[in-house]
């Protein structure tokens, strides 16, 4: 009896031995690691965020100790941290659950124009024996511009409602994020006068020709000419039709499959795809203020509220209805005229040219300009995330995901396309390109950069209707930014860990 109560015992704690190795081995290793090797303050920052993330939750307190190596700074005077670092430690507690922390910067005097000051942080030890370093274990941060080596950016997109719009620029490895509905109108500030659409909200323009007066127009007026645009039925088959007053012309006006045009007749009522300066809905505003004609402006749709299914989008809601807009310029400052459709008064808003920027945005809605874009050296790719168009088959689309670079500010890309499969074969040929590790600054081909279209990336990125959507591994990008840095990009994620669209995640690295 006491050999068989023996035998149990030992047996018992085998099994405890067992579950417990096992329990162990569920988890892959907890590793930290900075987000990118090095990061800069712009001249009016004062707080920047420098992120460790880990490489799965937390399932044990502790601590992380950073040390830091200073570069003509001195702490407490040239700048602080949170946490403290005391005699050039930092120490970071980790509680259960966390999946990142961060370390926040904060400049407390800027550098003397012509020196660097400098902050070199190093993950030195941590007090679980079980925690290991990962692939970047230092960082360093500037307080002077200087381009990021590489990176990792989980895009502020927002979610499955994409709600945002973000302006990321590389050499910084900084994110501006603005929710895409707060503006309709965008004003050129370069030395043409040019009105440009909210694309991400499904703006729409036409053109009343010959038309001046604001307060005369009304749904009834009838235009100047009758015109004969492009449409497609309910069932996607080609429809011609005529309108003659202002009223039938806002029925083909919001953006969708049926939205009104006549690309060989002119009669475009979106931006081109391309972004080209010349590409717009609206015509060059004179200076000759009887030049300038009334617009009907369809003010887009509101973000959607809906939440989806897991890996699906919802991102327009109704439409925000209708403006008729003008739009006067001396030439160095814009006047916008606008007002309700019924309306037999208008408001003005005059806008100043500001050289720091490309373009300043405006809200109808809220009559008034909003800061959205950053000054034009501060951004290289716009996830503007929702996009629309009316293409030159009639159609209008509006894409979801959607990627620009900075063409007007003088930023160029190009694809590289690893590979490509026949849709009818599934036969696939391969090109004798390098893979996106291996690309170095010898492989880049400035002959293929693109700056007269900043679609390049677009959607073509990731593929929407697999199950689950995911980011295409055939290709990657080089884009060469204003002061002359090249960085190859690609694109890791279109989902969070939990599967939740519209947020996606690219790797950069200089060459």
């Amino acid at each position: 009896m006491k050999k068989v109560l023996v035998y149990n015992i030992v047996l018992a704690m085998l099994l405890l031995s067992s579950c417990s190795d096992n329990d162990k081995t569920d988890f892959i290793d907890f590793s930290i690691a900075f987000t990118a090797e090095t990061s800069s303050l712009l001249d009016l920052d004062t707080d920047k965020e420098i992120t460790l993330t880990y490489s799965r939750a937390a399932t044990e307190t502790g601590t992380i100790t950073i040390n830091y190596s200073l570069d003509n700074a001195t702490y407490g005077e040239d700048f602080t941290t949170t946490p403290s670092g005391v005699n050039g430690t930092i120490t970071i507690p980790v509680a259960v659950g966390d999946l990142n922390s961060k370390i926040i910067f904060t400049k407390l005097k800027d550098a003397i124009e012509g020196t660097t000051k400098a902050v070199t942080f190093k993950i030195t030890s941590f007090d679980q024996t079980e925690w290991v370093k990962g692939s970047i274990a230092s960082s360093l941060l500037s307080f002077t511009p200087t381009a990021a080596t590489s990176g990792v950016i989980d895009v502020l997109l927002g979610g499955p409602n994409e709600p945002n719009q973000v302006y990321i620029d590389l050499s910084t490895g900084q994110q501006k994020a603005v929710q895409r509905d707060t503006w309709e109108i965008g004003l050129y500030n370069g030395a043409e006068n040019r009105v440009f659409l909210n694309s991400a909200l499904l703006v729409s323009a036409a053109e009343l020709e010959g038309i001046t007066d604001l307060n005369t127009v009304t749904k009834g007026t009838v235009l100047t000419k009758a015109l004969t645009l492009n449409s497609i039925n309910p069932d996607f088959s080609p429809k011609q039709v005529t309108v003659t007053t202002v009223e039938e012309l806002i029925e083909g006006l919001p953006l969708g499959y049926g939205q009104y045009s006549n690309h060989a007749e002119g009669y475009v009522f979106t931006d081109l795809q391309s972004g080209e300066i010349n590409g717009t809905a609206f015509s060059a505003i004179s200076t000759t203020a009887e030049e300038n004609n009334v617009y009907i402006v369809g003010l887009g749709n509101a973000i959607s509220t809906e939440t989806p299914d897991s890996g699906s989008i919802s991102t327009s809601g109704d439409h925000n209805g209708f403006m008729k807009v003008r739009v006067l310029t001396d030439g160095s400052s814009y006047t916008i005229q606008y007002a309700t459709l019924d309306a037999n008064t208008f408001s003005e808003i005059t806008v100043n040219k500001d050289a720091t920027k490309i373009v300043s945005a405006v809200s109808l809605s809220d009559s008034k300009e909003v800061d959205v874009q950053p000054a034009t050296e501060n951004w290289d790719i716009n996830f503007t995330g929702v996009f629309s168009v009316n293409t030159s088959n009639g159609f209008g689309f509006v894409y979801s995901d959607y990627v620009l670079h900075n063409t007007l500010g003088n930023v160029s890309l190009y694809q590289q396309t690893l590979y490509t499969v026949d849709r009818d074969t599934k036969e696939r040929t391969d090109y004798p390109i390098p893979s996106y590790a291996d690309f170095t600054a010898s492989d880049v081909d400035q002959s293929l950069l693109v700056n007269d279209d900043h679609s390049v990336i677009g959607s073509g990125w990731r593929n929407a209707f697999s199950s689950p959507p995911s980011v295409k591994d055939d290709r990657y990008f080089v884009l060469k930014d204003a002061a002359g840095n090249f960085y190859k990009i690609k694109f890791t994620a279109l989902l969070s860990s939990e599967g939740e669209r519209g947020n996606p995640q690219f790797i950069y690295e200089k060459l």
